[in-house]
């Protein structure tokens, strides 16, 4: 993508629901870890759920997959209603902004704003526009850009101990390391034996970041740089009408991921997101964070 560049956004809770605070919305809802896939683990997620933000690594596998998914879709054609807000991403590494907006506008009756709301102010002045349109009204929208800027400095940490060896990554289109044990490395498909079934490998999620956030550690803030290259993309997963929608502003349209429900988004949610990390059984780097009712 040509044009405009922003810093990336870190993909953690923290960052995400203080970034939306200052948009003005009210933290009625708010994001918050889905540790893994598992039944149990999913049980830990307050409900309900209104959306799911999924982050993974774009490789050669999945853009292979993007263009025959959209091939087959122009050909045979499928069901999206008029309802979903959707936009085209064309500023590069705002994909988590965007995951950000696709996220909110499609669950607007549920949410409440503060008086003045940047945000509820861009998606009621959008909200009769084409995706084109919306991405071209962000790329001039300078309240939002201010302040995922702000937010992308402020999520990124490093410890000033000399005895850290750890290497700074940024992410949004976020960067991660590779598969670790360490508490605070990346989120990562690790097969675990529970106790109910001590043959059943089941996946489990652990959230990456950039560094341990201990007091000890003397821990400030830095950015990365603009022009570092990342290779983790946002999506945003709802429920509208009745239906389950992928939205990736890299891709032409919504994607149908079929029937779901208020009740069962999380679920058939996971279940795409089970299908991404089927498609790059050698990668570990994915995310999923959910937007439940505080």
């Amino acid at each position: 993508m040509e044009g405009q560049r922003w810093l990336p956004l870190e993909a953690n809770p923290e960052v995400t629901n203080q970034f939306l605070k200052q948009l003005g919305l009210h933290p009625n809802w708010q994001f918050v870890d889905v540790y893994g896939m598992d039944p149990e683990l999913l049980s830990m997620v307050p409900r309900p759920v209104c959306a799911v933000l999924l982050l993974f690594p774009i490789t050669e596998k999945y853009e292979v997959f993007r263009t025959e998914e959209e091939e087959k879709i122009k050909s045979q054609g499928q069901d999206v209603t008029s309802s979903v807000y959707f936009m085209k991403q064309t500023i590069s590494n705002a994909c988590g902004t965007i995951g950000l907006i696709h996220a909110i506008a499609n669950n607007k009756d549920k949410m409440h704003f503060e008086s003045g709301s940047t945000l509820k102010k861009f998606l009621e002045e959008s909200v009769s526009m084409s995706p084109e349109e919306r991405a071209r009204y962000l790329e001039n929208y300078d309240a939002i850009r201010v302040t995922h800027e702000t937010s992308a400095h402020e999520g990124q940490t490093e410890s000033s101990s000399p005895s850290s060896s750890q290497p700074h990554s940024s992410h949004c289109r976020a960067k991660a390391s590779s598969l670790c044990h360490h508490a605070s490395l990346p989120w990562v498909k690790r097969n675990h034996v529970g106790p109910a079934k001590a043959t059943s490998p089941s996946l489990r999620l652990r959230r990456w970041r950039p560094f341990l956030r201990l007091p000890s550690m003397g821990l400030h803030s830095v950015a990365p740089s603009i022009d570092e290259k990342v290779d983790l993309h946002f999506i945003a997963l709802v429920h509208v009408d009745g239906h389950l929608y992928e939205l990736d502003g890299r891709k032409p349209f919504p994607i149908n991921h079929g029937e779901t429900s208020d009740e069962t988004l999380l679920e058939d949610a996971i279940e795409v997101c089970k299908k991404f990390m089927e498609r790059d059984p050698d990668e570990l780097r994915f995310n999923a964070i959910a937007l439940s009712a505080a």
